[in-house]
């Protein structure tokens, strides 16, 4: 190899530390401008993301808006969502806290509500699709069976306990009676609705027979 062929091979090496060396202060300056446009937008996120409202202390306007903000209850983790919900069904149990919350439901607008409903019906479909990919994994149809008879008496219970609440919400001016359930019906993939019919025809099989027993329970003197 010639001497001029080895400097023709050097020459791009010397090219490129040279630009970087000339340039470096201006990559200093991107890479900086980077950083401050994420951080930029992280502080947004967080300055625009509501904190959890105590629901000791908070109103029931307060909570409902957290729920039904989409930067509020659904930008928590499944589980805190879940956490979040259960805690406030224990909190309605309180008859003030009741009135409250009834009272908020009855004053809200229409796109509040039906922002509210939404939220409650996303919270609706997350925990029916556990159930039913849960109710899929179980091998035996004792097991299936069993599983549908407490999840039929875990939604009776809280029917009951919420029944005014829903009556509020669902008869309240400008408010479908079938809200949360087309909801479901329209935001469900195929995929889901795999998962989820074998769950709801069992809830079907499961609740007939447990009235037929409840029927022949009262039937006997």
């Amino acid at each position: 190899m010639t001497n001029d062929e080895s400097e023709q091979l050097e020459m791009p090496t010397e090219q490129v530390q040279h630009i970087v060396k000339h340039h470096r202060p201006a990559l200093y300056i991107g890479a900086g401008l980077g950083l401050a446009i994420i951080l930029i937008f992280v502080g947004f996120e967080i300055s625009m993301t509501p904190s959890a409202p105590i629901l000791q202390k908070a109103s029931a306007s307060e909570v409902v808006a957290y729920v039904a903000n989409d930067r509020g209850l659904a930008k928590l983790p499944d589980v805190q969502q879940k956490q979040f919900l259960e805690e406030w069904q224990k909190h309605l149990t309180d008859d003030k806290a009741r009135e409250e919350l009834k009272t908020c439901l009855k004053g809200m607008g229409d796109e509040q509500r039906k922002g509210f409903t939404n939220a409650i019906a996303r919270q609706y479909k997350k925990s029916f699709l556990e159930d039913a990919r849960h109710f899929a994994q179980l091998r035996t149809p004792q097991e299936k069976s069993e599983f549908c008879r407490k999840k039929l008496i875990e939604g009776r219970d809280q029917a009951l306990q919420l029944k005014d609440i829903a009556v509020v919400l669902k008869t309240a001016s400008g408010q479908r009676m079938d809200d949360v359930q087309q909801w479901v019906l329209e935001n469900t993939s195929a995929e889901e609705r795999a998962i989820g019919e074998p769950y709801v025809d069992a809830l079907k099989r499961v609740r007939e027979q447990v009235k037929k027993e409840e029927r022949a329970t009262a039937a006997k003197p």
